[in-house]
């Protein structure tokens, strides 16, 4: 027999050792790409040291595989980013399948974090009249975590979690919970007034097992849940709502509201509100200054995401936009920093230094950041190296004046820029009197 023969014979028995040929006693083996910087995925079971073609393949995010059908072997397991060699894999491990074994893996994490967890599709079926449950928190970024079944309609402060501090990267284990209708809700652990995710109704059935996967939203602090029954299909739930904060660049007092949440009432220049919960859509806004209505446009909100609501100018000629925030904690030994221009003495564009280094870039519009902008939203645009010594420099782009610095004459103290925190540089008032805050940004316990 020729090489060249011999090679493509022992492809064959490869690929079908590892497929399995649908044997009934085959190992059953999805994946559910439930990652928010892994757009496509793929998966590898090397046996003998030789790779063949991924045996799960494009797996896109938000996603679940079909089935692959595999001989119960000792395997090393490889993921990969889609079309990337197992060579450079984001994570391996060494694992053995049993005989007609059905399990889902999990992936998660932002780019550079990958991690997986995995759900056992092989449940026994609970008592008559019961669904089981479990938990995977798939979104590290948003700390530990309570999840409440409740009857519908039920005050929260009247319910106790069903699930407590569910870490991310970590899964609860399957819960007997009776079937019926029950509204679905997540907290901040142990802090039910830090509410995460709602979901009015949903339907545990008699006699199911199901998985709740709880994944990240854009902005970071809220999050989304897909249900996945055992051996079934994958139902994703959005967040139906956003989060939006008022922040006042002008000189005069401000009340603004989105929809029928207020924001801030009478407010002067340099506040920064709080993030408030708003429905996700179309919403209206209702804006005064100084007690004079001003129209606004009606502003879509994303679910999920989080807003900075910029009232700036003066206030005979008012301005707003609506800035898109990211609260994603950046890589662990950074901080992620990004600049405002709440400015509205000078129409000049601004940046931010740290440390001397040019940090705060506009994207795509270069290093400056316009009147009513901000700089990239994603941390790891704005990523810097934590710090408990940082000099921070906002400088006028066309003057070359330095508006804002810490440490100065003073205030002699160094900016601490902490590992994993958000920050925004805030920047009001004029040229002849400009003024700073580095605020930290909602910090995820």
């Amino acid at each position: 027999m020729s090489m060249a023969r011999c090679g493509a014979v022992l492809a064959v028995l490869l690929s079908l050792a590892l497929a399995g040929c649908g044997t009934s006693e085959d190992a059953s083996i999805r994946l559910l790409n439930a990652s928010a910087g892994y757009p496509a995925l793929d998966v590898y079971f090397e046996l003998g040291g030789t790779f063949g073609k991924p045996q799960i393949s494009d797996v896109a995010s938000g996603t679940v595989s079909s089935y692959a059908h595999i001989v119960p072997k000792s395997y090393t397991t490889y993921f990969t980013s889609h079309g990337v060699a197992p060579a450079n894999a984001l994570s391996s491990a060494s694992e053995t399948f049993s005989t007609n074994q059905t399990l889902t893996y999990v992936a998660y994490g932002d780019s550079g974090e990958f991690g997986d967890m995995t759900i056992d599709e092989d449940q026994p079926a609970p008592n008559g009249g019961y669904t089981n449950v479990e938990v995977l928190n798939a979104d590290p970024d948003a700390g530990s975590l309570d999840v409440y079944l409740t009857s519908l309609g039920l005050p929260l402060n009247d319910a106790s979690p069903n699930f407590s501090a569910v870490k991310g990267g970590h899964s609860t284990g399957f819960t007997e919970i009776k079937a019926g209708n029950y509204e679905l809700r997540i907290t901040g652990a142990g802090k039910k007034s830090d509410l995460r995710f709602e979901l009015p109704s949903i339907t545990l059935g008699n006699l199911k097992t199901l998985s709740l996967i709880i994944t990240e939203t854009p902005g970071g602090y809220l999050v989304n849940v897909m249900a996945l029954p055992q051996k079934g299909s994958l139902t994703t739930y959005s967040n139906p709502d956003a989060r939006v904060r008022a922040v006042i660049g002008l000189n005069g007092s401000v009340s603004a509201s989105v929809g029928s949440t207020p924001l801030l009432s009478a407010a002067p220049e340099g506040v920064i509100g709080p993030y408030e919960l708003v429905p996700a859509g179309s919403d209206p806004v209702t804006l005064t200054v100084n007690g004079v209505s001003v129209s606004v446009p009606n502003q879509q909100l994303n679910p999920g995401q989080d807003y900075t609501f910029l009232v700036y100018g003066t206030a005979a000629a008012v301005k707003e936009s609506l800035l898109a925030d990211s609260n994603i904690p950046p890589l662990s030994g950074y901080s992620s920093v990004r600049l405002v221009n709440a400015m509205s003495g000078t129409t000049d564009p601004i940046s931010l230094s740290i440390d001397f280094l040019p940090v705060a870039t506009n994207i795509p519009l270069g290093s400056d950041v316009p009147s009513g902008s901000a700089s990239g939203t994603s941390p790891y645009d704005t990523q810097v190296t934590a710090t408990s010594t940082g000099t921070v420099i906002v400088t006028d782009d066309v003057t070359g004046q330095t508006l804002y610095s810490k440490p100065n004459a003073a205030d002699t103290n160094y900016a601490t820029l902490t590992s994993g925190d958000v920050y925004t540089m805030f920047m009001f008032g004029s040229t002849s009197a400009p003024s700073g805050e580095l605020f930290q940004d909602d910090p995820v316990p």
